[in-house]
């Protein structure tokens, strides 16, 4: 598929079907994330894949209001950069997350971003950050970005139409 009809198509998608995701298509999304960039090389960025329906389950509670996509998810991948190696860990690792999303996209599978950092989560006085940190094991100078939450999609929306060029967001040499 041509890179922009990748990114077309690349839409969030929330509701899932139960078709699991393969090993192989797995590792062709995390070694997407692994083509990243990163400031000065350094690679900050670490992933925990998320497979087992319990943990599924009990990311359910890890933002307030807004997890209800896990609720049907066979995978999520969540993301986390060590503050300590680099001040770039949070655009490094946004980077990693959007290489596997549009990877995803590229195979058919549908997938979401859902925000970890600076969020709260279900459990009061608890942040998203927290309670992922708590539920997963992570050490304290990693930090949650956010989770990619995949699955084969229940239906397919319709690609992103071209926008018309040039746009108002695009200036050139000033403001």
């Amino acid at each position: 598929m041509e890179l922009m009809e990748v990114l077309r198509k690349r839409r969030s998608v929330r509701k899932y079907t139960n078709q699991i995701i393969s090993d192989e298509a797995l590792e062709k999304i995390l070694s997407a994330g692994m083509l990243t960039p990163s400031g000065k090389g350094l690679k900050p960025w670490q992933a925990i894949v998320v497979r087992d329906p319990d943990t599924l389950a009990a990311l359910y509670s890890c933002r307030q209001g807004g997890a209800k996509m896990l609720e049907s998810a066979t995978c999520a991948i969540a993301v986390f950069s060590d503050k300590e190696k680099t001040d770039t860990y949070i655009e490094d690792s946004s980077l990693f997350m959007g290489y596997m999303h549009l990877m995803a996209s590229s195979l058919g599978i549908g997938s979401v971003w859902l925000q970890i950092r600076l969020r709260p989560s279900d459990q009061e006085g608890v942040t998203s950050e927290e309670f992922v940190r708590s539920l997963l094991g992570v050490p304290e100078n990693m930090m949650p970005e956010a989770i990619l939450v995949m699955g084969y999609p229940e239906s397919q929306p319709d690609p992103n139409p071209m926008p018309e060029f040039p746009s108002e967001f695009v200036h050139y040499e000033k403001w």
